[in-house]
């Protein structure tokens, strides 16, 4: 499938329903909409949405929380109709190489070990695996792949 055309923005309070909605239809473990509210106001927490630029609609979004040497990636979730577009890959390049340009410290996530697209998609993107949490997540339950990239080393 071809890239798509998007814009990236701020999440506020008027897209958490659509926010909430992408996030019930990716993961089994899941955000409530006060969670999502509740990241927003966190002044430690960028939460960023991506828009398709003929429409608007957000197809995607990020929550990364930032603390003195570490970001962490807390979610990354794209709407299936949009997904293995660039959207994700756009989202984790503006937070690592824009939003974060200054930041030097090291980004980390947790991905599912049977999530071989996601893992692809970091390890494209710099992003190194550096040990297996055991358990990690439930329904079902499974590994997760810490996966980080150090910002000091690069650009």
């Amino acid at each position: 499938m071809k890239a798509v055309d998007i814009s990236i923005h701020d999440i506020t309070e008027l897209d958490v329903i659509r926010v909430v909605e992408i996030e019930n239809i990716s993961f089994t473990h899941r955000w409530s909409l006060n969670s999502v509210i509740s990241e927003l106001s966190n002044p430690a927490s960028i939460c960023k949405k991506a828009c398709l630029r003929d429409s608007g609609v957000t197809a995607g979004y990020i929550f990364v929380r930032v603390m003195v040497d570490e970001a962490h990636i807390l979610k990354l979730a794209v709407h299936p109709g949009h997904r293995r577009r660039y959207v994700a890959s756009q989202l984790v390049r503006h937070i690592t190489w824009d939003v974060l340009k200054a930041f030097k410290g090291k980004v980390i996530l947790e991905v599912r070990s049977s999530n071989t697209a996601a893992i692809r998609l970091y390890d494209c993107l710099g992003f190194k695996s550096l040990y297996t949490r055991r358990r990690y997540y439930d329904k079902p339950v499974e590994d997760a792949v810490v996966m980080a990239i150090d910002l000091k080393n690069h650009g």
